[in-house]
């Protein structure tokens, strides 16, 4: 059986490739998790600017999605934070909104 000499430059990669992947994990979930910055707030701590169609949905207090619709751009549109809709609408996926889908607003 011939002698076994171990690659350190095999094994360097890999741990590198390892180190590599756990950053790219973290930068992916911290980016995802923020909430972004498409929740309509103009930076002054203010209320976002709610849309005519953003009021008319609360008023009716369902939100029908349409193609594009992000809960970020919905919660801008009608003035109702992420969080709120959230609870609102507990079997929720933000990441697989489907057009057609209803939100409850209240």
């Amino acid at each position: 059986m011939p002698d076994y000499k171990p690659n350190y430059f095999v094994r360097a990669f890999a741990l590198l490739a390892l180190i590599a992947a756990l950053v790219l994990v973290v930068v992916v979930v911290v980016t995802t998790s923020s909430g972004g910055s498409d929740n309509g707030d103009k930076g002054g701590g203010g209320k976002p600017d709610v849309s005519k169609v953003g009021r008319k949905a609360v008023r009716k207090g369902v939100w029908v999605v349409q193609p594009g619709d992000t809960l970020g751009k919905i919660s801008a549109k009608t003035g109702i934070d992420e969080d709120t809709l959230l609870q609102l609408n507990p079997d929720l996926d933000p990441q697989a909104l489907l057009e057609g889908q209803r939100i409850a607003l209240r």
